[in-house]
Order: C-alpha cells, then structure tokens, then sequence
C-alpha cells in the first residue's frame, strides 16, 4: 500500500544527518503554529521556518518532506481504517448470515427428525400389513386346499348318487315288467 515516492523521499530523509535544528523543525512540523487566518499547514511551516533562517534551507525543505510523507501516512491510516471498518461491516453480515443458517438448518434437522420418526411408523405399519397379508394368504391357500378336496368328495358323492339312482331306477324297471 506505500506509495513508492514515499519510500524514495524516506530514504532521502534517511541521509540527512542527524542534529538538534532538525529535531526542531520536525518537532515545528508536527506541531503547526497556531494562526486563524490561515489553514494550511505547509504554509504555517514555513513561516516557523522561515523565522529561524532567511532563506529556504535544506532543513526546511526536509521539514516539507517531513509533512508531506506525514500527510500521506494519515491518508494510508485513513483508508486502513475505512478498509477495516469494511472489513467489521463484512463480518457482521456474515456472522448474521451463519446465524440466520444455523437457524434454518436447527429448523430442517427438526423437520428431518419429524419425517424420520412418520417414515419409522409408516414401515412399522407397512411391515404388519406385510405379515396380515401373508396370513391371509396361508389362510386362503389352505382354504382353497380344502375347496378342493370338498369339490373332489363332492364329486365322488356325486358320482355313487348316480349309480344308486341307476341302480334303483334299474330294480323298478325290472319290477315293472
């Protein structure tokens, strides 16, 4: 995110040499002159600059320096912070989306378990139907066993009747003549 002037005017600031009238004039740019008139803090520099020398020397210009690349680190702050209170604002969303989620998975699991435990009692069901079925379906085989040897006697019973009716017919006929 630095710029990459930034990091050529540090390296600048970094030859400087170190003494007491720089440390003055950083102190003096970071610390602006009070002045209503006027709202510019480069300007306010450099009348507290231009107090102490006559002209513009390489110290003040350092102090200009100093301000601009202060300036662009507050405007780095700045977007840091507007990026994290983004970045907080995301996670509120979604903090309340997970939690809108769990709710409606807490709902579907509850409804799952609801179908889970109807589907148990519907195969429960099914299965004594399962075993109803069967019996009646032994109960009728047996009964269409018995259907059978009833037809099959009936018929045999059927059959000596005609004899015997032959047989009687045959005497009164023969009675007769």
């Amino acid at each position: 995110m630095a710029d990459t002037g930034v990091k050529k005017e540090h390296k600048a600031l970094a030859e400087v040499p170190y003494d007491d009238e720089e440390v003055a004039l950083v102190g003096a740019a970071t610390e602006p002159a009070v002045d209503d008139d006027d709202d510019d803090p480069a300007e306010e520099v450099d009348l507290v600059l231009a107090a102490g020398s006559g002209g513009k020397s390489e110290a003040q210009m350092n102090g200009v320096m100093v301000l601009s690349l202060l300036d662009k680190i507050i405007g780095v702050v700045d977007q840091i912070q507007q990026t994290q209170n983004g970045l907080e604002a995301r996670q509120e969303a979604m903090e309340k989306s997970v939690s809108t989620i769990q709710g409606e998975l807490s709902k579907l699991s509850k409804n799952h378990i609801g179908t889970a435990n109807t589907v148990n009692k519907m195969l429960d069901k099914v299965r004594k139907v399962s075993v109803n079925v069967k019996t009646v379906r032994s109960n009728l085989e047996k009964q269409a066993g018995q259907i059978k040897k009833l037809e099959s006697n009936e018929n045999e019973l059927l059959k000596r009747r005609n004899f015997k009716v032959l047989i009687y017919q045959r005497r009164l006929s023969l009675k007769k003549h």
